[in-house]
């Protein structure tokens, strides 16, 4: 019998994180494509990104005279090593006469479902234990504050604690999107902290895309950035993952400024060489994105490229898709009637285009 190639994929990003093998069927041949990737930063690299930043003073100048802080942080959902960059926030907010009891620390879930206090405590670490209070938004919540309306219309309504903050910062993951072409920095206001309403016009009034296109030509990005201004986001730490989900990249600054130099080395990061087109399948490994089946379109995006069949591999740790604007509250007032689900029959396999696997 002939011995099947053994693929070696890191899986399970948000929950038990480790390296799986996938036995190919004998007979299959498949041509491995990593990114290009970045190593990971020493303690040294990351002083270095803090003490100078971009477009601003570092943190630990620019929040003197500051009576309290919030630190806003992206949901399990990204792989941002976000206790690592929390605590490194903190210290800096400390050195600027901040303590911690005067901290908050505020999950931006965007329309997510709210993370559990396990969950908060998994995320944050030692950061969850050191803050005055942790916050995981709701945005259904009515408790919020109104920081007027951007120039394409979106009313800007965020979290209430987060609004009373004397100063603010956002810790984010930097990654190719579908609305705002690139993840990260502003976008821990917009959505990451804002009421539905909010959520919602922007998400159906403003022109989205392209995915990985340039920052600045996006709409959708455009306008979320100007929410986080009327918001008063002071600092955005955007930071870039390597396939082992290690922090391979990191930028400091003023919220437009540090995102944008994190879009170009986010660009390099994931950059995958790919020799010829004609294949019969793409795997593609959704890892570091796999925490729940929201993030599915992020793996299968690129893998739409090559024109066949793909097989998403994503290990859960919340298999639901939730989301706000299509479920929970909103459910009724959108909901359409939906035809009965497909059986999944032998013809119907053979004309599939996609399929999912969870270890």
């Amino acid at each position: 019998m002939t011995s099947s190639q053994i693929l070696y994929l890191r899986v399970a990003s948000a929950h038990a994180d480790r390296e799986e093998q996938f036995p190919l069927p004998p007979g299959w041949t498949a041509t491995v494509c990593p990114p290009r990737g970045r190593p990971e930063l020493t303690d040294g690299e990351v002083e270095q990104a803090f003490s100078n930043p971009l477009g601003c003073a570092p943190i630990r100048e620019a929040a003197r005279g500051a009576r309290s802080a919030v630190v806003l942080v992206d949901d399990f959902r990204r792989p941002t090593p976000a206790e690592r960059l929390a605590l490194r926030v903190m210290e800096e907010l400390n050195c600027a006469g901040v303590p911690d009891e005067r901290i908050s620390l505020v999950l931006g879930n965007g329309a997510h479902r709210p993370m559990t206090g396990a969950e908060a405590q998994a995320r944050l670490g030692r950061a969850y234990r050191r803050a005055g209070k942790v916050i995981s938004h709701d945005a259904f919540s009515a408790d919020v504050s109104f920081f007027g309306v951007t120039s394409a219309g979106t009313p800007v309504l965020v979290n209430r604690e987060a609004a009373r903050a004397d100063f603010s910062v956002s810790i984010s993951t930097v990654y190719p999107h579908g609305l705002t072409s690139w993840g990260g920095g502003a976008k821990l206001v917009v959505p990451g902290i804002s009421h539905i309403s909010t959520i919602h016009y922007h998400h159906s009034k403003v022109a989205g895309g392209p995915w990985a296109g340039a920052p600045r030509s996006c709409a959708s990005r455009r306008d979320l950035e100007e929410a986080a201004r009327l918001f008063g986001l002071r600092v955005a730490v955007c930071c870039v993952v390597n396939s082992r989900r290690e922090l391979g990249g990191l930028t400091v600054g003023e919220p437009v400024k540090s995102h944008g130099r994190a879009v170009v080395l986010a660009r390099h990061a994931g950059d995958t060489p790919v020799s010829g087109t004609d294949y019969d399948l793409v795997i593609a490994n959704a890892y570091p994105f796999d925490a729940d089946a929201t993030q599915l379109s992020k793996s299968y995006l690129p893998a739409q490229h090559f024109g066949c069949p793909t097989l998403i591999i994503s290990d859960f740790a919340d298999p639901t898709t939730y989301h706000g604007l299509y479920h929970g509250p909103l459910g009724d007032y959108r909901w359409q009637s939906q035809p009965a689900p497909v059986k999944h029959t032998p013809e119907l396999l053979k004309r599939a285009n996609v399929f999912m696997y969870s270890p």
